[in-house]
């Protein structure tokens, strides 16, 4: 589980403009197909291999994948042997690995590459939450910042983090041998960017973590350079 050491030791990573993906848990805690008998604050981020930040974020994780396996099992291969057993077990995975009950591709996923991930305290937490402004949930914020009219409040949480739209993130990996040997991640921050098109379906973290947005609505969304990572991990992604 995350905690303060974890942020300068490679297993806390900020990734940037990924995409949302079932946000609800967000707002109300829920269960999930893998911990269908504990409610949880969490959501899914979807890393798209055709943007340009593609390449970094997943460098980002996998190298976070890698800590967080030396850390806790002595191995930073760890994660392809779990994956390679038990899939589920590990947080990262293939966009393809990622269906419903009819065995179809959730929309957005296929192609890409996707993280699972709880809140702070084992998912019994909300993630610090920030809009584009970098205004913050009122149940988060400091007495500044309500007195700055700097928050949002929990009615809002879904049209600010709703599933497509793209934001920048703060994750910190763990390995874990509770109940069995995994690798997992919590969500210590969101930063929506508030724009990109719907789909169905800890540590201290301050506001200044995240760079300033501009005003409008434009953002550099050319194609990657590359279509592959340059790592490794077919097994277990």
């Amino acid at each position: 589980m995350a905690t303060d050491s974890n942020k300068g030791d490679g297993r806390t990573v900020q990734l940037k403009r990924v995409r949302l993906s079932f946000t609800n848990r967000l707002k109300d805690k829920a269960t999930t197909s893998a911990e269908s008998d504990k409610e949880t604050h969490g959501c899914n981020f979807i890393l798209e291999a055709d943007q340009p930040e593609f390449e970094a974020n997943n460098a980002k994780v996998v190298g976070a994948l890698k800590e967080a396996g030396l850390q806790a099992f002595k191995n930073e291969d760890a994660y392809k042997t779990i994956a390679e057993d038990a899939p589920k077990r590990v947080c990262y995975r293939k966009g393809e690995k990622w269906k419903n009950k009819e065995g179809k591709v959730y929309a957005g996923y296929e192609g890409n590459r996707a993280v699972t991930a709880n809140g702070p305290s084992g998912g019994t937490k909300r993630p610090k939450l920030l809009d584009r402004r970098k205004r913050v949930l009122r149940d988060q914020a400091t007495g500044e910042q309500i007195k700055a009219n700097m928050v949002f409040g929990e009615g809002e949480i879904l049209d600010i983090f709703y599933g497509g739209c793209y934001a920048d993130v703060i994750l910190s990996f763990y390995g874990t041998d509770k109940g069995s040997r995994g690798i997992f991640c919590s969500i210590e921050a969101i930063r929506s960017h508030e724009n990109g098109e719907r789909m169905g379906g800890g540590i201290y973290v301050d506001a200044d973590d995240f760079d300033n947005l501009e005003d409008d609505d434009t953002f550099d969304s050319g194609p990657s350079q590359s279509g592959k990572s340059s790592e490794s991990d077919d097994l277990l992604l």
